[in-house]
């Protein structure tokens, strides 16, 4: 008789627990496999609001671009808030959505699902601050079905609102290494009777190089189309990417107002660009103080 079967026959219990545990790691490694590769992200979520659309015909439009930074509800390892301290915070960004009284919010870092967590956070404030629309599209989802995070860019507006695609964008990470992997949320908004394309932006963090390539990618998808571009572009002013959306001379909205980091903002990463036919009527930046960055809000009056 082998060892193994000596071992199997002295301890039945023990051997029984043992195939049992390897069978639980295995089936736990593919449903993590198949979470992470599944294509469901590139159709958007179209959640549920609340409060009434504006009435046509708008004179003028205000949007506002934050990133929520996932309500800083992570602290490492697996050290979560709980839901409670994260309504609290969403809480405070909801107070300033008020204040500001948008018609259009792009969100970037937003968690829809966290199984620590249960509090999708894009649907929380479209509830609570009145926008019947609400968009949402993965950069991420890691972990299992039943037990993930998924993180990504989100638009809420007040004005009819269509979601169209989420676009991967270059320098794509695997899925078990979520870290800068880059999407961005397209929908289409109805302005005075005539389409707009609108993107939720996030770009890349640490690749200036790739993040011009990404920018690239965005203006491929708006040809000569008339779009707002809003979210954590993660370019300075003096950028290569930035340059890029200046010479197009498409768009409107470039301001070097610092954002980023929050508490003695040094750099211009975020924005709000719109199309160059709308005029800019004002712009300034929000410390909303649940955030490393602060939120660019723009008035622009429509043609």
């Amino acid at each position: 008789m082998s060892a193994v079967r000596r071992f199997r026959a002295r301890h039945p219990r023990l051997t029984r627990f043992a195939i049992a545990s390897a069978v639980l790691v295995a089936l736990a490694f593919a449903l993590f496999i198949f979470n992470g590769m599944r294509d469901v992200h590139r159709a958007p979520d179209v959640g549920v609001g609340s409060g009434a659309l504006r009435a046509a015909p708008l004179p003028e439009l205000r949007v506002m671009a934050f990133n929520l930074a996932k309500c800083n509800f992570h602290h490492g390892g697996l050290s979560f808030d709980d839901a409670a301290v994260v309504r609290a915070t969403l809480e405070r960004v909801a107070l300033a959505l008020e204040r500001e009284n948008c018609d259009v919010v792009c969100l970037s870092e937003v968690v829809f699902e966290a199984a620590p967590t249960p509090v999708n956070q894009a649907e929380y404030l479209a509830l609570r601050c009145g926008y019947p629309t609400v968009v949402g599209a993965d950069n991420y989802s890691f972990g299992l079905p039943f037990c993930r995070i998924r993180s990504g860019n989100a638009l809420l507006a007040r004005v009819p609102l269509t979601a169209c695609s989420v676009e991967q964008l270059t320098g794509t990470r695997p899925f078990w290494a979520p870290t800068n992997n880059r999407r961005v949320l397209w929908c289409e908004l109805e302005l005075n009777g005539a389409p707009l394309l609108v993107a939720s932006v996030r770009n890349d963090s640490f690749d200036i190089a790739n993040n011009l390539r990404q920018t690239e990618q965005l203006l491929a998808r708006v040809g000569e189309r008339p779009a707002l571009l809003a979210g954590d572009f993660n370019a300075e002013p003096s950028s290569a990417p930035l340059a890029r959306l200046r010479a197009t001379k498409h768009f409107i909205g470039f301001d070097d107002v610092p954002t980023f980091p929050a508490r003695a903002a040094t750099r211009r990463i975020d924005y709000v660009l719109a199309p160059n036919t709308w005029t800019l009527i004002e712009q300034h930046v929000v410390d909303i103080g649940t955030s490393d960055h602060l939120a660019v809000v723009a008035t622009f009056r429509l043609p």
